[in-house]
């Protein structure tokens, strides 16, 4: 409700106290910005530029064979942190749960050498949702490519994995991957 002097709404802060990460196009230009708060706000920790465009870390090379989707910037970043994960497998952010949009499908179908999606999502109701959701969707888009879930621990993410454990739980929990169609239960394979 604040004005500025020429009588049009202030500018709010925005972002403050926040982590800055840059969000790609095809090109690699840096065309969005995605801020991630460091205090812990519930309402508040999520933050992106109008018009949100752009994928985090970047658009997977096209060479790319195994590709590991997270459910946040911040779970991409940690992955992306550990060599014996980042010289095995491409990682891309979604947006959320409900985050696997068009530039993502996109950069997926780019990929001309692709051989397996994983799932790395949080250990949560809303990540199994997730994945039930965008599993079949790949599965009939790409029937030859194989889809994957980490079976993550309940109310763990990547991040909160790495902070309460030694690195090596990441690559060992990837590297136990379930694939689609084997993960999924009686419950979910009735709807």
């Amino acid at each position: 409700g604040i004005k500025s002097r020429t009588g049009n709404p202030a500018y709010k802060p925005f972002g403050k106290w926040g982590i800055v990460f840059p969000l790609r196009n095809a090109r690699y230009d840096i065309v969005g910005l995605y801020f991630r708060s460091t205090l812990d706000d519930k309402d508040q920790r999520h933050f992106y530029l109008k018009n949100r465009q752009g994928l985090y870390p970047n658009y997977p090379d096209k060479a790319t064979k195994k590709l590991i989707l997270t459910e946040s910037i911040i779970d991409a970043a940690t992955l992306l942190e550990q060599d014996a994960i980042k010289n095995q497998y491409a990682v891309l952010a979604l947006y959320g749960t409900n985050g696997l949009g068009e530039e993502h499908q996109k950069a997926i179908k780019n990929i001309t050498a692709l051989e397996e999606v994983i799932f790395f999502l949080n250990g949560d109701a809303a990540g199994e949702k997730a994945i039930e959701k965008y599993a079949p969707m790949l599965k009939t888009d790409y029937p030859k490519l194989k889809v994957s879930q980490v079976e993550v621990p309940e109310n763990e993410d990547v991040n909160s994995l790495l902070q309460g454990h030694s690195s090596d739980i990441l690559l060992h929990l990837i590297r136990t991957r379930k694939e689609y169609g084997l993960f999924f239960s009686s419950e979910t394979a009735s709807q």
